[in-house]
């Protein structure tokens, strides 16, 4: 398995490559899921792309967003541009850049971005017709259905393993753009899933705290189960994360890939609010209890000395500390304090004292979020390539080296040498001089000298020359460039109007489409709200899940198959239901070439010309009732009158789809 990690800046991709990164996905301002970060611009875009492929690391660049028709024209232009600077790949959300790509271009490698919400094979196989060699499953996809696509397909997983889990399933929460116009398909979430809130039972409060906060992913314990399974790509979440967290968690799963056992001490204290396997063990036990890291307990709070400004702060701990290191402070398992303790003290072998303005109490756990001495030496890595060299600095000779790449033979020429009178040339200057380079450790084959001279300039230069010759031939295209095309305006579609919405058979239809979005899908109903609907002169849909395993696929194709009923599909799969179909919200209609590519009447969720319908808010793949009421399936005490409640006090009620397992919405 290959080993794909962040960076989100320069000195992230140095430490992705440093530590062992197969491959890296980055992403270029305001083309990406992470337009809150400073990233890279096509101009720095070269320096990186050549950096990776000095040391043999893929690129593969995230233009995972969703674009206006208006937009599209730019983002072709940047994928033109991003493939002859290099990268080897373009990671796709929107549909129908995808399929300007694939048809202008069919060189140019896409993978299909995790926004996508691909998580079984039906899905899988319709992103490989349209040429994706590569495809990100959702995180919410669990192993049975990993192997399900691999025995079945032959294109590449990629899986993530490691980092930040969003609360909703991929590609599916609206709850940043319905509230603030700020769209996490548009790379502009606002991350309302780390706030604090209360669960209503009706008009009583059950609980509160960081309800929606999902714990971080850590499938270390499951690689082999991922390798099994046929998994090709284990992914590092993180573009957004600090350089040590990239180096961190870049080298803990590239030790334990190459076999070596690794403690989790680096990537606890890079970034966690508590691990979870996601969705591997069932419906997901991925809540937290914390908005933010949370590093790593390393004592207790002995002793407070408090002052009329600052405070002193006595704890004791087996660990040793270092100046500038940082803290967090837990009261009662709630976060009391951060302090960075740049006057941090040691007493005695096993107690520390520093000081601060916070209040901190006897008693209260101390976490250790900041090593700095730590990640002073993480940072200061360094990696460099290994080449095999040979060099001949003979009488009457040019100077030369020859080295190899690819079993192939590569050969640089300097300087005429002459023969020395007092200062010949040595082999320990050869390797003193070439050892003084950025990127390569040489290891020489031959060396041959006769006694000749070369000033230190010439023998500089000389080297350079080799350098020089090593990067050009790593960084160089294997394929020729391409031309940008222009892109052909689309028709003015709009998505469809006069369409009914109903959840039980006792409401009323209106309007010409008439779709039925069940807790509970049996065709007995389903016949029922077809028989309603003619009546009501509408045609029937039945609302698509944007959920499905296997059985649950199997399921809604014989219901239609029995019932006859048209389907809104809210996701990939849906389209192999039957031909007879709408394209809902799920499936992120936003402009008129993925309304092309998927070739029937839409219904958008979110659409900058108007006309979107409410999808829900959020998709939730974990059970709120086990995770907050320590509930079972056999005593589920779910009912329709649970809410969520902001402190702001917008509130979100729990709605509940069942089919083989339980999927729930947060709806107005």
């Amino acid at each position: 398995m290959k080993l794909l990690s962040p960076a989100g800046n320069f000195e992230s991709l140095k430490m992705a490559v440093y530590n062992g990164a197969d491959e890296v996905y980055l992403g270029i301002n305001d083309f990406n899921a992470r337009n809150n970060i400073d990233g890279f611009t096509l101009k720095t875009l070269k320096d990186a792309v050549d950096l990776a492929h000095i040391y043999g690391v893929k690129v593969c660049l995230a233009i995972n967003v969703l674009f206006t028709d208006d937009e599209l024209g730019s983002a072709l232009d940047t994928v033109v541009e991003a493939y002859n600077i290099g990268v080897d790949a373009f990671i796709v959300q929107d549909l129908g850049l995808a399929s300007l790509v694939a048809k202008l271009y069919s060189n140019v490698v896409l993978h299909a971005s995790t926004q996508m919400a691909v998580h079984n094979l039906e899905g899988v196989r319709f992103l490989q017709s349209l040429n994706f060699k590569r495809v990100v499953l959702s995180r919410e996809t669990p192993l049975k259905e990993i192997k399900r696509i691999r025995d079945n397909c032959d294109i590449e997983i990629e899986y993530f393993v490691h980092g930040a889990l969003c609360v909703s399933f991929s590609g599916n929460c609206y709850m940043s753009s319905y509230l603030h116009f700020a769209s996490g398909n548009r790379g502009r979430c606002k991350q309302l899933c780390r706030l604090p809130y209360t669960l209503f039972k009706g008009d009583k409060s059950i609980k509160k705290g960081y309800l929606l906060s999902a714990k971080d992913f850590d499938m270390t314990d499951r690689l082999s189960d991922l390798k099994d399974a046929g998994v090709d790509v284990l992914k590092i979440e993180g573009r957004a994360r600090r350089p040590y967290y990239v180096a961190e968690t870049t080298s803990h799963y590239r030790k334990v890939l190459d076999g070596f056992m690794d403690g989790k001490e680096g990537v606890n204290l890079a970034f966690n609010r508590g691990y979870t396997d996601g969705y591997f063990s069932g419906n997901g036990n991925i809540i937290s209890d914390y908005q933010n890291h949370i590093g790593i307990k390393v004592g207790k709070v002995k002793k407070v000395e408090n002052g009329k400004r600052f405070n002193r702060v006595f704890f004791s701990t087996d660990r040793q500390l270092s100046k500038k290191s940082a803290f967090k402070f837990f009261s009662g398992g709630i976060e009391s304090a951060v302090v960075s303790a740049y006057d941090l003290d040691k007493i005695t072998d096993r107690e520390y004292v520093l000081t601060t303005t916070a209040k901190i109490k006897v008693g209260d756990s101390v976490n250790l979020i900041s090593d700095a001495k730590r990640e002073d030496e993480v940072l200061a890595k360094k990696l460099y390539r290994k080449i095999n060299l040979s060099v001949a600095a003979l009488k009457g000779e040019k100077i030369s080296a020859t080295y190899y790449l690819n079993k192939k033979a590569f050969s640089v020429y300097g300087n005429l040498l002459q023969s020395a009178v007092n200062q010949p040339l040595t082999e320990k200057d050869i390797k003193d001089n070439f050892a003084k380079n950025e990127y390569f450790e040489f290891v020489f084959d031959d060396i041959k000298t006769d006694g000749v001279f070369i000033t230190k300039k010439d023998l500089n230069e000389f080297r350079r020359s080799v350098v020089d010759s090593i990067v050009d031939n790593l960084t160089k295209l294997p394929y020729e460039k391409i031309k940008p095309v222009k892109v052909e305006k689309t028709e003015d579609v709009k998505p469809l109007k006069d369409v009914c919405f109903v959840g039980n058979l006792a409401e009323k239809i209106k309007g010409k489409i008439a779709v039925y979005s069940p807790k509970n899908y049996n065709a007995i109903d389903i016949k029922e709200f077809v028989l309603k609907s003619k009546k009501a002169g509408a045609k029937p849909y039945l609302d698509t899940p944007n959920f499905a395993l296997k059985e649950d696929i199997e399921l809604l194709k014989d219901i239609v198959l029995e019932t006859g009923i048209a389907v809104v599909a809210n996701n990939l799969y849906a389209l192999s239901l039957t031909d007879d179909y709408i394209i809902g919200g799920g499936l992120n209609v936003y402009n008129g070439h993925t309304a092309k590519v998927l070739g029937k009447p839409f219904i958008t969720a979110e659409w900058d010309n108007g006309g979107k319908v409410d999808f829900p808010y959020m998709t939730l793949r974990h059970c709120p009732m086990k995770s907050h009421l320590n509930a079972t399936c056999d005593s589920c005490p779910y009912s329709d009158d649970y809410a969520y409640k902001m402190d702001s006090g917008k509130v979100f009620r729990l709605d509940r789809k069942k089919l083989s397992t339980c999927t729930f919405y947060l709806i107005k």
